[in-house]
Order: structure tokens, then C-alpha cells, then sequence
């Protein structure tokens, strides 16, 4: 990044905020919430906003159990600049049945395409996926090792990144017990 920035002053901000949560009946929750804001008041076709006030703030909950598959999908748009944006919010119950697993954010994209949802609400899909992996990599039974042929198990974050590599010195210092056991076993 550079660090030239005189000159620039702030004309938007996006904040995506994910939460996880357990549940008392064993799914867990996630929670997304996207706000986007600008410093200055802006006139909108149906209204205005004053600045740093939500021109858009979208939520989605997904209940998930153990495996991933999403058992519950709850859309709400609570600021937007037209009306009849919330109107698509009960299209992604859709979600439900889905496994958040390689593929996932391709499918949603092709689900809500264009004006079959709500680009915001899509736009935090992804990562409120990537925090399901970050719930049920900490819960102490979720870390999983690698299958018969050596490949990561679906919670495991082996092999997710460059640290993680199966071949690479963190997963030969911290986690080589997860891959031997489960390989031979």
C-alpha cells in the first residue's frame, strides 16, 4: 500500500460486521450485518440521508449445524434507499439446505443473480462462511485432521491457506498428530 495519501478526505464507508454464536439446541448462529455510510447527507429519489447515517444496513442470520448445512436463513433490510428493497429479503430462505463448503459463494451468486436478490445482502454471504469455518474450528471437538488419503476433512482448516499448506513447516510443527493418525487409521 502506498503511503502517499495527502489530499483524501472520506466519501464512503462499508463496514461488514459477522458474529458467531452458539445455540442452546446445538446449531450455531451467524450473524452479518452490512452499513454503508457516507460523512455527508445525500439526497436519495425517495428521501434523504443525513451524513454518517445507514444508507444501507442489511442483515442475514444463518442457523448451521456441525456439517455446515445451513438449517435456518432470516434476511432484513433495515435502512436502504428504496422501499421496496426489503421486499426480496424472504428469497433467501432459499439458502436453506445449502453446505457452506468450496462452491458455496458461486452458488449464491448464481441463486440471487441480478434482480433475483439483493447484491448487499449477496455481498455478505462469503463472508459470513468463511466465519462458520472460524465457529467450528473453536468448538473443542470441530479441528479435524485429514482422511484416509491424507486431504483435509471438511472443518479442518488444513490446507485452507499458504500457513496451513500440508506440506509446510506449521502443519509439520503443530498438527502432524492430526495427519499421521488419521491417514493410517
Amino acid at each position: 500500500m502506498s503511503s502517499a495519501t495527502s489530499g483524501r478526505r472520506p466519501v464512503h464507508t462499508r463496514r461488514i460486521v459477522c458474529e458467531g454464536f452458539a445455540r442452546d439446541d446445538g446449531l450455531f448462529d451467524i450473524e452479518g450485518t452490512l452499513t454503508d455510510t457516507k460523512p455527508f447527507a445525500l439526497a436519495l429519489p425517495e428521501g434523504s440521508v443525513d451524513g454518517g447515517q445507514p444508507i444501507h444496513q442489511m442483515k442475514v442470520r444463518l442457523g448451521i449445524d456441525r456439517d455446515f448445512v445451513i438449517r435456518e436463513a432470516v434476511a432484513q433490510t433495515l435502512h436502504a434507499p428504496y422501499g421496496v428493497c426489503g421486499d426480496i429479503a424472504d428469497s433467501y430462505r432459499q439458502l436453506v439446505g445449502l453446505r457452506i463448503e468450496p462452491g458455496f459463494t458461486q452458488a449464491v451468486k448464481r441463486r440471487f443473480r441480478g434482480m433475483l436478490g439483493c447484491s448487499h445482502m449477496t455481498e455478505l454471504l462469503p463472508p459470513m462462511a468463511t466465519t462458520a469455518f472460524q465457529i467450528l474450528w473453536a468448538q473443542p471437538d470441530g479441528f479435524g485432521g485429514a482422511d484416509a488419503q491424507g486431504s483435509p476433512q471438511r472443518s479442518s482448516p488444513l490446507g485452507g491457506c499458504h500457513a496451513l499448506r500440508l506440506d509446510g513447516a506449521v502443519v509439520r510443527r503443530h498438527f502432524a498428530h492430526l495427519l499421521s493418525s488419521n491417514a493410517t487409521g
